[in-house]
């Protein structure tokens, strides 16, 4: 349990809200305060997630959403909305992996990578800023990824490096059009997660095409900060401060939250 409340009474969807980051942070949000829309492809890691934050004394509504079915995403977010009496926050937060070398690499795995990562952080922006509008203010934070920055030791990895560089452009776009009516946009760069290899929503039935290449010969990257981050403290903790007053004049730009990895 944190020690402060600075998003009390604020409603925040969460996309791929189920696991990993998108756990951590729903469980973060709630702890400060806010009204949770726990959205996820897998209802029943959703309803988790929700009963645990009601358990809390928290509120949260757990709703079974696929980010890349526009139908489903502009349902979701307008249940979350009615449900709690408006909406404040978007996390668009759920992601999936892409692996392999380009000229291995097939259409449609790489055309589903860019579905869930990108066209997913679209939908969720362009279903949640009319409720923001409505409210008068906002906020939307999207998981990008340091592959938006920077391409590894592992290489690779074409369709994810460029679709969480998309998404770090789309918060900036949002943050432009939209600051004049009281809403930010951010994104946060993550690197490892504890306790998971990847997020990953939407992909667990869904076999890759596409052979994964093995690692390119370099050497290994040094983090100075050595140890994976934290879904709760450390990617939920920037996520609620991008989302709360403290971070008022914070938009359009990009959070690393990497233990300095993309520093050295």
């Amino acid at each position: 349990m944190v020690g402060t409340r600075r998003l009390e009474g604020r409603t925040i969807v969460v996309t791929g809200g189920g696991s990993g980051i998108g756990k951590g942070t729903c469980q973060r949000l709630a702890d400060e305060g806010a009204r949770v829309g726990v959205l996820d492809r897998r209802l029943p890691l959703a309803q988790e997630v929700a009963e645990q934050i009601k358990q809390g004394g928290g509120e949260a509504l757990a709703v079974e959403c696929d980010v890349t079915n526009e139908t489903q995403m502009e349902a979701s977010i307008n249940q979350v909305a009615q449900q709690f009496d408006g909406l404040y926050g978007m996390v668009a937060n759920a992601g999936t992996s892409g692996v392999g070398w380009i000229h291995e690499t097939k259409l449609e795995d790489w055309q589903f990578v860019l579905d869930v990562n990108l066209t997913g952080a679209f939908l969720a922006a362009k279903y949640a800023i009319p409720h923001m509008l409505k409210g008068g203010r906002g906020s939307y934070v999207v998981t990008a990824s340091i592959a938006g920055s920077v391409i590894g030791p592992a290489g690779s990895n074409a369709s994810y490096a460029v679709s969480k560089a998309a998404v770090m452009q789309l918060a900036k776009q949002i943050a432009v059009d939209y600051g004049p009516q009281g809403i930010r946009a951010n994104a946060i760069q993550p690197s490892g997660v504890e306790g998971s290899n990847l997020r990953v929503h939407a992909s667990e039935d869904r076999q890759s095409q596409t052979t994964p290449a093995a690692k390119l010969p370099r050497g290994q990257p040094y983090q100075p900060l050595a140890r994976q981050g934290h879904p709760y403290s450390d990617y939920g903790a920037t996520i609620a401060f991008l989302l709360s007053d403290d971070a008022d004049f914070i938009t359009g730009t990009s959070i690393l939250v990497d233990g300095g990895l993309t520093a050295t």
